[in-house]
């Protein structure tokens, strides 16, 4: 274990994440990890480390380091400041800023090795609303598995090229388990609005505003939730379901976002826009 970065401020959220915990939401437990598998996999791989280690989540903007030894680091996923898909060694005693938002939401931090991070159920993925590990804080150290030196690198061309996030995007739907209970009016609005990413996101939902949905009629008991449910609330406002969401809800379900589309949607700053495609036939 090597004592690599001390914590001047988590920003707008600092967090271990890696693939999560899969096969826990029986118990009531959000699968979690990160919000953008594929920035998460990709900044491992600058490194040379295994595609599932450790690694930092940094929400938006606003978070600060300082380096305690010379290393080696890589960042992939939104763009903060840092070239997003690059590594880069840095040296003892420098500040580390990402505090210049650009695209995306969620950028990934790695170290040579992996961060060394607490495991709860077999993940050392934080999801703090339940009770599940917690966000780093100011003064915090933090170390790595592997020497900070040790690179471990691809060779050139072999890393991972910078992602684009746009802040309007498309994301194509599939049938919720509600579809069917849906008037016509309520899909025509849901699949016509451009819908608003608010200021009401993290890692359990994102909150869309623009129009207000028809509900069904009818009360419906709880029942699972899974990430990527398009829920729509009792006020008629989709909220999609992300990785730290609830495992079981009450509110009906329209759609569903695979992986992928979900992935891109989590990378929507608030003000940004998302409309929906329907289902191919």
């Amino acid at each position: 274990m090597f004592e690599f970065l001390e914590v001047i401020t988590p920003g707008c959220g600092a967090t271990w994440q890696d693939a999560g915990r899969p096969g826990w939401k029986r118990f009531g437990v959000p699968p979690g990890g990160w919000m953008d598998a594929a920035a998460g996999r990709a900044a491992n791989r600058l490194l040379g480390n295994p595609e599932e280690a450790v690694v930092l989540e940094l929400a938006l903007q606003g978070a600060r380091f300082r380096v305690l030894a010379d290393g080696w680091l890589a960042v992939a996923g939104a763009s903060m400041g840092w070239p997003s898909g690059t590594a880069r060694r840095v040296k003892r005693g420098e500040e580390l800023a990402f505090t210049r938002h650009h695209s995306g939401v969620y950028a990934y931090l790695a170290a040579p090795g992996g961060w060394v991070a607490p495991e709860i159920l077999g993940s050392a993925a934080v999801s703090a609303r339940s009770g599940l590990g917690r966000g780093l804080v100011k003064g915090e150290v933090i170390s790595c598995h592997l020497d900070p030196a040790h690179s471990g690198r691809l060779p050139a061309g072999g890393a991972w090229t910078e992602a684009t996030y746009p802040r309007n995007i498309e994301a194509r739907v599939w049938p919720g388990p509600q579809w069917s209970e849906f008037p016509e009016a309520a899909r025509e609005t849901f699949f016509g609005t451009c819908w608003t990413v608010s200021s009401h996101i993290d890692r359990m939902g994102v909150r869309l505003t623009g129009a207000t949905i028809p509900t069904p009629p009818a009360t419906m008991p709880s029942e699972p939730v899974l990430p990527g449910s398009v829920q729509i609330t009792g006020g008629g406002q989709p909220v999609v379901t992300m990785r730290d969401g609830p495992t079981v809800g009450g509110y009906p379900k329209m759609a569903w976002l695979d992986e992928e589309a979900c992935r891109r949607v989590a990378q929507v700053p608030p003000g940004g826009t998302i409309k929906f495609l329907p289902p191919e036939e």
